[in-house]
């Protein structure tokens, strides 16, 4: 799963001279140089859109397109917070670091999965298959 992400380049501030009033004096000589310096901004996630389907699933906070329908496979997991579904491949979302945890079917590898677009917590994906002892 890739978020592309793109960044903007800005140009350099440049200083703005004096704000001068009818009644101000008129500067004398050259402004001086302006100071180097870069506005870095945060870089801004590409936000996938899916095709036109029937149907697809979204953000409940931001609407962002989560997944079709088509990649659904099941509707009867269940999550600590309630119902939850399972789908094969999923879009603008980010990932949190992978845990250990112990689910109704077992000891999973798991990461909190988010969205890229309002950070909302979304559920989690699964990183390894079911841990069996020996």
């Amino acid at each position: 799963m890739c978020v592309a992400r793109v960044l903007t380049a800005h140009r350099p501030l440049q200083a703005l001279g004096s704000l001068c009033s009818p009644w101000a004096a008129p500067r004398v000589g050259p402004l001086p140089p302006a100071p180097a310096m870069v506005r870095i901004s945060k870089p801004k996630t590409f936000q996938a859109y899916l095709d036109d389907c029937h149907r697809r699933y979204s953000c409940a906070h931001c609407r962002a397109h989560l997944a079709n329908h088509d990649d659904l496979i099941s509707k009867s997991f269940q999550g600590s917070q309630g119902r939850a579904y399972l789908f094969n491949s999923v879009v603008n979302v980010g990932c949190g670091p992978a845990e250990e945890r112990v689910l109704l079917t077992g000891l999973h590898a798991v990461a909190d999965i988010h969205c890229e677009n309002c950070k909302t917590t979304l559920g989690w994906k699964y990183v390894s298959q079911p841990l069996t002892s020996g």
